[in-house]
């Protein structure tokens, strides 16, 4: 009866179109008066607070802010000019090397949406001159810069390991074979479409070109590398990592670019705290609905119900599960709500919690692509001026190759484990 209750009353308010932390809240509150043992009045405030009140969750906010400098300068065009000159004269190479531009720009920013702003405009041209359909080249474009939430350092990999008190280092290591597998996958799909379709190749970039694109990059390039290398080594932990970022991309834009200036810095601080702000309070949320099922032993109950189906079968009701969701609320908010209810009944199934995560984080990463309501597919129709239902019809080949590279990661745990 709770959960019903909980639900008619989260479910209703979304329905009249309220913010989904407020859903949360909301429910959770009433459901707390309603069924919950008696507890002191400011119980459920503190555990709000505490949940935002982590050392790791300031990695976060840190990285989004990069992320809106890195996509406001120079940084993402030069990475792409260098991966077109790298890769633009083989056959697919436009289209590759836009795989590989977003998957390097998710080794510096963690968001996907970030990439399809900073990204897209940039190599949607190109690649509709080269002679690649539209549609094709939205697709890939809302499809690749999903890599940003797998390739460290993902965004949805810290929430889940805050949400259930793993390693933000594992699952970073788990994030980043899985990212080159998808990034793989597209960049072969890429080539194959361009054989199919006879789509000629970019001319090809000399050595002297190359080295110019190269040398124009170095600084872009520095990011990645620093902030990986710095958490794969131990020099640095992502919280501080995510510091670091902050810190390199601002003086890279600001002092070598010289794309944006000091007072450009105050417009992007703002818009980087709406997005942090969201993410915070759907974070204490979460936390104050996850105390509430564990209150009334939900998770626990749910281990129970499923506790005989082996884990082939409990993976694939997980999949369901987040596919399902992804297709109607924010990645965020699916891992805030799915992850701690699931997570007891998987260590119970006996799989491993980063193999987990890798599942749920590229589940979310699908949702972001996918109808009726995939982020990606709003900031695709602004970006690039488009209707809903040719965006919808762009990436759909796309999503059935994600869905593919989901059952990879699913069935074969090295793929996510093979670097731990």
């Amino acid at each position: 009866m709770p959960a019903v209750i909980f639900s008619i009353i989260a479910f209703g308010l979304l329905i009249l179109a309220a913010p989904i932390f407020l859903a949360i809240i909301t429910a959770t509150f009433i459901s707390f008066d309603l069924f919950a043992p008696p507890i002191p009045s400011m119980v459920l405030p503190q555990r709000m607070i505490d949940g935002v009140n982590r050392f790791a969750l300031v990695a976060i906010p840190l990285f989004i802010f990069a992320a809106d400098v890195i996509s406001r300068g120079q940084i993402g065009k030069r990475l792409v000019a260098l991966t077109e000159a790298t890769m633009g004269h083989i056959t697919g190479g436009v289209a590759i090397a836009t795989a590989g531009a977003c998957a390097i720009f998710g080794a510096m920013s963690g968001i996907g949406p970030a990439a399809v702003v900073s990204i897209g405009p940039i190599v949607y041209p190109s690649l509709v001159q080269q002679g690649y359909s539209k549609g094709f080249a939205v697709g890939l474009i809302l499809s690749a810069s999903t890599i940003a939430m797998l390739i460290p350092p993902g965004i949805a990999m810290i929430l889940y390991s805050i949400e259930t008190n793993n390693s933000v280092g594992a699952m970073f290591i788990a994030g980043l074979s899985t990212g080159i597998l998808l990034t793989l996958v597209l960049a072969l799909y890429s080539y194959a479409y361009a054989k199919v379709k006879g789509i000629g190749r970019a001319p090809k970039v000399s050595w002297a070109g190359r080295m110019r694109a190269l040398r124009r990059a170095g600084w872009a390039l520095g990011l990645p590398v620093i902030v990986l290398g710095g958490i794969y080594s131990g020099a640095a932990t992502p919280t501080e990592a995510a510091a670091f970022a902050c810190v390199y991309a601002i003086f890279v834009e600001t002092l070598i670019y010289r794309q944006l200036r000091v007072r450009d810095l105050f417009k992007v601080s703002a818009a980087s705290a709406q997005t942090i702000a969201v993410l915070l309070i759907l974070i204490a949320s979460g936390t104050v609905m996850t105390y509430f099922m564990t209150l009334m032993q939900y998770p626990a109950q749910i281990s129970q119900a499923i506790g005989g189906f082996p884990p082939v079968m409990l993976l694939a009701m997980i999949n369901v599960s987040f596919l399902i969701a992804g297709m109607f609320i924010d990645p965020n908010s699916a891992i805030i709500v799915l992850a701690p209810l699931i997570y007891q009944s998987a260590m119970s199934a006996g799989i491993d919690p980063i193999h987990l995560g890798a599942v749920i984080v590229v589940n979310v990463a699908i949702g972001m692509v996918t109808p009726p309501f995939g982020l990606n597919l709003f900031i695709g129709m602004t970006t690039f001026r488009i209707g809903y239902f040719d965006a919808v019809k762009g990436v759909m080949p796309f999503v059935l190759l994600m869905i593919v590279v989901l059952l990879l990661v699913t069935y074969i745990p090295g793929i996510a484990l093979f670097l731990l």
